[in-house]
Parts: C-alpha cells; sequence; structure tokens
C-alpha cells in the first residue's frame, strides 16, 4: 500500500468517523455493564426529555451538571452519568440509595431536550469519543445512542452524529418506531433506529415542537410559496404556508420521467419540477467552480423540500397563479391572503398569528392571537383555505404581544385560560369565543419574573436568587376568585411564596416534579465555587405548610445573623447548619475564645436538638441526591476548611502548616493522631538539631525554638533540591571550627 493511497484512506475514515448526522454502520458491539434489580418492563414512563424520567417505580436523572469536554470513559463517568433512584426512597428521603444505569457523559447542550425512554431503553446523546487527525477527542461533537435500563449494556457506537452538541433535537415514537427528530442545516430531519436511516422532512426556516409533550412527533412549521420555481421567472408569493410533518413521513418515490424530476410523499402531495431546466442550473453552477445542486434521484436537492401536510394556505383570492402547493384561491376569505407566524406548540394544537397582505379591515386581524387544534386540521374534510373562517380556530387573545410570554392551557370545557406578566403583576385571564377576556390580578410585584409552568393548583415562576446564584423558585395557587387576591385579607393560600434556599441552575435544565419532591440542579455555591448535582426540596400540598418551613429556615439564618460582629463565629455556624458536622470546627477550635466564641457555638448547636424552637439543618430543607464523584468531594471539604478561622488571619506571621489542613479533611480521627503524633515529632527535631549542631542548613531552622503555629521556615510541599540550592550557606573557617567544638561538646556529654 503506498503511502498516498494510506493518507487518502486516512482522510476518508476520519470524514467517515466525524462526518455530520453519519448514520451507524458498525459491528463494535456494546458496553457491558451489572445487571440491576427490581427493573419492569411493562412499567408506565412520565416525564420523557428532561434531565428526570419516571419509569414504574424508579426516577432515573442526570447526575449533575458536568462539563462534556470531561473524559467520556464508560464505567468511570459519576457526575453527568445515569442513574436511578426508587420512588419510595425520593418520597421518604433516603436520597443516598441510588444506583448508576449507564456511565456515561449526558451532557449534550438543548436543555429543551434530554433523556427519553421507549421500552426497555433509554435514548440520549452523549459526546464522542472519537479522536480527529491531530489526535484530539471532537467532543464538542455529539453521538445519539440507546442503553438498556437494567443496565447491562450501553452502544458503543452510535445511530447518528451531529457536529453541534447544541443541536435541537428530540426523541419520539410513532407505530412503535423511536425517531429522533433533528435539525441540521436548516433541514428538519428523522432518524428511524429501526431502519436505521435519517430522512429529511423539511426545509424551513424554525420549527415548533410541543412544549406540553415532548413525546409528540409531529412538528409545525411555516413554508413560502415559490411561483414558478424551475423556470428563470422564479418569485416567491407575498403569503405563506402553516404545515405539520410527522416523524415518520417519507417518500413513496422519486426520480425523472420524460423530462419531469418529482417525489411523492407516503399519504400525501406529489411535486413536480422541470429536470431539464434544474439540470442547467446545476451545471452551470458546477461550471463556475461550485458543486453540482441537483440530483433527480434524490430530492432533498429539489428546490422545494416538503414532507409534511398543510394546514392552513394563505392564499389570498387576488392571487396571480395557483401553484402545485396550493389549495383553490376560490375559497380565499381575502383577497391578497395572509402570512403566519407560529408562536408555540402545546395543548394539543399550534398558537399562531396571522396578518393581512393588505390589511382590508379594522377588526383587529393582525394582533389576534389563534388557536387550531391538531385533531380539527387532520379532520377528513379539512379545507386549507376556507379553514381560515373555520370555527375551529379559537381567537384566544386579541393582543398577541401582550401575552408572548404567557402560559396557556385549555379548561375540560375547551375554554383558553392563560396567565401572564404586565408591569411585574401576574394576570389570569379565560377568553370568551370573540377572544375578550375577562381577568383576575393574581400578584404584584413580581419583577424580572419567568413564568415556568402549571402543575396542579399551582403556577410556577422563577426569579434571579436575592442572594447566591441562580434562580429561586415561587409558586400560587390560581384557582381563587379576585378576593382571595386582596393582600390585605392575608389568605396565605393564595399568596405568592418562594422555596427559601432553592437556587437552581439558570442555564442547565429546568427542575422537575415528582408527586411532593421538586428535582434541581443546585447553584448554591461551597466557597466559591458551585458544583451543580442534583438536589431534592419537599413542596408541600399548601402554601401554609411552605410558609411554616420557610419560618423554619429563616429561623436558622436569624440565629447565625444574631453575631454579624463575627464573620468567623457566623461561618462555623453556617458550617454545621449545611453539612451537620463539626469535624473541621473541632481542629482548629482553640483558635477560637473558649468563653465567647466557643461557648455560643455550642448554644447554636444544642438549638438543633432542643424539644421547643428546634432548628433545623439544611437536609431537612433539601439535600443531595446522587453521588459526587471523589475529586468534587475533597474540593468541598477543603472549601469549608478554608472557611473556618486559621492562625493566618488572627497574625499574619502564622498560619496552619499544609499537613494541617490534610488532616484536618481526613477527619476528626486523624485530628485525634495528629495530636499524639505532632509533640513525637517536635521533640525528634530537637534531639536532631542538638546532634547536627555543625550543620548549618539545619542550624538555620534549628538554632531557634520551633513553633508548631510558625510554618514559615518549614514548606512540606517544596522541592527538596530547590531547598538546599536556596538556602545552604557558605561554610567558613569560623563555622567549621564551632562545629568541631560543638561535636567535641556532643562527645563529652
Amino acid at each position: 500500500m503506498n503511502k498516498n493511497w494510506k493518507k487518502t484512506f486516512s482522510l476518508v475514515m476520519a470524514t467517515v468517523c466525524l462526518g455530520s448526522a453519519v448514520a451507524l454502520a458498525s459491528c463494535n458491539g456494546a458496553y457491558a455493564g451489572n445487571k440491576l434489580e427490581d427493573y419492569v418492563s411493562e412499567a408506565a414512563v412520565a416525564s420523557n426529555g428532561g434531565f428526570a424520567v419516571e419509569k414504574g417505580d424508579f426516577v432515573y436523572f442526570i447526575n449533575g451538571l458536568e462539563d462534556y469536554s470531561e473524559p467520556n470513559v464508560y464505567g468511570d463517568v459519576v457526575k453527568g452519568s445515569l442513574m436511578r433512584i426508587k420512588k419510595a426512597d425520593l418520597n421518604a428521603g433516603n436520597y443516598e440509595n441510588v444506583k448508576t444505569v449507564v456511565p456515561m457523559l449526558f451532557v449534550a447542550q438543548n436543555f429543551d431536550a434530554g433523556i427519553y425512554i421507549y421500552g426497555d431503553y433509554v435514548y440520549y446523546a452523549t459526546p464522542t469519543t472519537d479522536k480527529n487527525m491531530d489526535g484530539e477527542v471532537e467532543y464538542s461533537w455529539i453521538d445519539f445512542k440507546r442503553a438498556k435500563l437494567d443496565g447491562t449494556e450501553a452502544m458503543k457506537d452510535y445511530y447518528f452524529r451531529l457536529s453541534s452538541n447544541s443541536s435541537n433535537y428530540r426523541f419520539v415514537e410513532e407505530d412503535g418506531v423511536v425517531y429522533c427528530l433533528y435539525e441540521e442545516g436548516g433541514y428538519l430531519k428523522s432518524y428511524d433506529t429501526k431502519d436505521k436511516v435519517s430522512r429529511v422532512l423539511a426545509k424551513a426556516d424554525s420549527y415548533y415542537y410541543d412544549t406540553s409533550d415532548p413525546t409528540n412527533p409531529n412538528v409545525y412549521y411555516t413554508m413560502s410559496v415559490v411561483v414558478d420555481g424551475d423556470t428563470d421567472n422564479s418569485t416567491t408569493a407575498a403569503y405563506n404556508q402553516l404545515y405539520s410533518v410527522n416523524a415518520a413521513a417519507r417518500v413513496e418515490s422519486v426520480g425523472e420521467k420524460n423530462g419531469v424530476a418529482s417525489y411523492k410523499v407516503k399519504g400525501g402531495k406529489e411535486y413536480k419540477f422541470d429536470a431539464k431546466y434544474l439540470k442547467e442550473q446545476s451545471d452551470e453552477a458546477e461550471n463556475s467552480g461550485g458543486e453540482a445542486s441537483f440530483d433527480a434521484k434524490d430530492y432533498t436537492t429539489y428546490p422545494y423540500v416538503n414532507l409534511g401536510k398543510a394546514v392552513l394556505d394563505g392564499i389570498g383570492s387576488n392571487a396571480l397563479k395557483e401553484t402545485q402547493f396550493n389549495g383553490k384561491k376560490a375559497d380565499a376569505l381575502t383577497p391578497d391572503g395572509y402570512n403566519y407566524t407560529v408562536t408555540g406548540y402545546a395543548n394539543g394544537g399550534v398558537y399562531f398569528t396571522r396578518t393581512e397582505v393588505a390589511k382590508t379591515s379594522s377588526d383587529g386581524e393582525n394582533t389576534k392571537l389563534y388557536y387550531l387544534a391538531d385533531a380539527a386540521s387532520a379532520a377528513e374534510g379539512w379545507n386549507v383555505v376556507s379553514g381560515n373562517g373555520s370555527e375551529e380556530i379559537d381567537v384566544v387573545a386579541l393582543d398577541s404581544t401582550l401575552v408572548s410570554s404567557a402560559i396557556f392551557k385549555t379548561t375540560a370545557s375547551g375554554a383558553h385560560e392563560y396567565y401572564y406578566l404586565s408591569e411585574s403583576t401576574l394576570y389570569k385571564a379565560t377568553a370568551s369565543e370573540n377572544g375578550e377576556a375577562t381577568q383576575i390580578r393574581i400578584a404584584n410585584n413580581l419583577s424580572e419574573a419567568t413564568l415556568w409552568k402549571m402543575e396542579g393548583d399551582f403556577l410556577y415562576y422563577y426569579q434571579a436568587a436575592s442572594e447566591g446564584n441562580g434562580n429561586s423558585l415561587s409558586r400560587v395557587n390560581v384557582t381563587g376568585e379576585q378576593k382571595d387576591y386582596n393582600t390585605l385579607l392575608e389568605k396565605v393560600e393564595y399568596q405568592p411564596i418562594t422555596l427559601a434556599g432553592v437556587q437552581f441552575n439558570s442555564s442547565w435544565y429546568k427542575p422537575e416534579i415528582f408527586g411532593d419532591t421538586l428535582l434541581y440542579a443546585n447553584e448554591q455555591s461551597f466557597g466559591s465555587e458551585t458544583y451543580n448535582y442534583i438536589y431534592a426540596a419537599k413542596l408541600p400540598a399548601t402554601q401554609a405548610e411552605i410558609k411554616a418551613k420557610n419560618e423554619k429556615y429563616e429561623a436558622v439564618q436569624d440565629a447565625i445573623d444574631e453575631y454579624s460582629d463575627n464573620a468567623d463565629l457566623q461561618d462555623v455556624m453556617t458550617y454545621y447548619f449545611r453539612t451537620g458536622k463539626t469535624t473541621a470546627y473541632d481542629a482548629v477550635k482553640d483558635l477560637y475564645d473558649v468563653n465567647t466564641e466557643q461557648k455560643y457555638f455550642d448554644e447554636f448547636k444544642a438549638k438543633f436538638s432542643a424539644e421547643t424552637d428546634k432548628l433545623e439543618k439544611e437536609n431537612y430543607f433539601f439535600a443531595l441526591v446522587g453521588e459526587m464523584k471523589e475529586a468534587d468531594e475533597k474540593e468541598i471539604d477543603e472549601a469549608w476548611v478554608e472557611s473556618l478561622r486559621s492562625e493566618k488571619e488572627e497574625d499574619e506571621t502564622k498560619g496552619l502548616p499544609g499537613w494541617a489542613i490534610a488532616l484536618i479533611v481526613a477527619g476528626s480521627v486523624l485530628v485525634v493522631a495528629a495530636a499524639v503524633l505532632i509533640p513525637t515529632l517536635l521533640a525528634l527535631s530537637k534531639k536532631k538539631a542538638k546532634a547536627k549542631a555543625a550543620e548549618e542548613t539545619v542550624n538555620a531552622y534549628k538554632r531557634k525554638k520551633i513553633d508548631t503555629t510558625d510554618d514559615k521556615s518549614i514548606d512540606v510541599y517544596a522541592d527538596e533540591e530547590e531547598t538546599e540550592a536556596e538556602e545552604t550557606p557558605v561554610e567558613t573557617e569560623e563555622s567549621a571550627e564551632e562545629a568541631e567544638e560543638a561535636s567535641e561538646a556532643e562527645k563529652d556529654e
């Protein structure tokens, strides 16, 4: 094999390995794992698409926010891996009872997607472990895989991969087949995990997935209408169309016949184009130094790529020409047509606005927000043109800009309710048939708030935490009447309540709620760092219970704030409140005044076991779920040690030696051992100084009285040879004579 061929082969293989959206075609098998007990295949699944999913008796969750550049070695990954916990343990607060399911990185950077469970498998995206031509791991690429929920195996290879780890995607299921919908290069694509093939569904500007059901296989988008697209007189119409496509869509046929290039959508329309014209345009581009842009056997190279089904057609009655994309213009309601803009897809239908190409009325048409149910447009006999006037289209709001960030829901009677913010005030509105709304003022002073979701009777929202990092989480009961929200009446059940102490990461997945348990990525700091592991906080059934719990949290903060004039004492109290331990404090206890600081701390600690006015530790309010990697545990321990008083803070000439900090972190057992070991070492050091008084290097340390609080001359981390080079003095005749005399004196003794 010559060198040039080898080089070409290597380049081709690199392209295959790291080509965008490459399909799986390997036989490298699967990673083998340990089988987990109690897995039940037939169990129901809930809450697909976030960082945590419920199946049967278990909740599966991503174990914290890990960086995607970390090594993705199967079996070694702890943070960012997939774990599970029994719902019974989650309910009981036994958060340490977790098992690792897939020890790989679950760190794709699209936080509107996540993990999906279908059948016995979890489907996910993970950073590639392949290397580029320079031998570097391309961790910004993501591989799409699946793994068994019983922990026994995970794919070594991948279904397909993308070059951007923030690509939009979601796994869905249709007719028993799992598909991955994803976007690439302006195209909406669907990967079929059964046939192991990727299909292009459409090419449009934006795609809208169901935000209320991440498993919905349908996607909405708008398409421009091109008139005479296969001629030199091609123009784009002033109106557009609204489409929906299913993940299982595909072409039934494609190719050229009698000068006509065409493709037919399975169960849908057939699109035809002038093959000769398209070929000439393609050849011209290629002759000009570009690439051939048309292949009659590949419908994705045609000037119009769309496997979707039309929902609404904006053609007007005055349109100069009907195209193969249109319905009949005779059915149009307006002369010049409509332009549609999708604002969201949720609650079983699409929310959109439409504007008239040339406004002919003053009824507020261009500002209204509409809703059309999937079932209505999918019904037999639906007319995409005259459907614009159908009673099936609901007017949700008269001013779409006012409710652009609203949370919408449909009631059992089919009415539309929505919750929106206006000038920091939260409103609940119920729309009538013509879009006019009756509304209730729910809460005031919600500055910079973001509405999140409805859960039962409560609307959840979040704001930047007033102290610390991340976002705080609040909720309000929205089932009351206007009088219930009068702040003067002090009806706790209808007042907004913030969960004290909860701080969730603002740039990761939103929290998840399972029963009465909130799971979230905790952005609370340890020292100067945040580690973003998963924490759990209980969500009491009533606002009054949350308020009572918050008061317990505030009682601890008030107890600490009593000593605002002594930051060191407050640090010790905070350490005990957050960890429930005194290990690090016990090691430096003597640095705190016995009559004041030690006394105050003991009194503070006793309050946590008092019979009345008992204080609660942090794990009463929220606690770690899952497992920390050893490096993070060590850093957190060291951060707590650093937060406590040290001699260096009292006297700039003093400070704890490095080995003392190591002993503190190691725990109270080693601290006790150190109490015995240190005096012994000091005694040996003195004897050694006396025996080797002739050596000036040691004299530099030993001629003065050794003080364990002074570590300036003892650097146990310094390089030995470097210390000798810097500190060994030049020996003189006098020093040699003195050494001899000292040696004789030692012998006499």
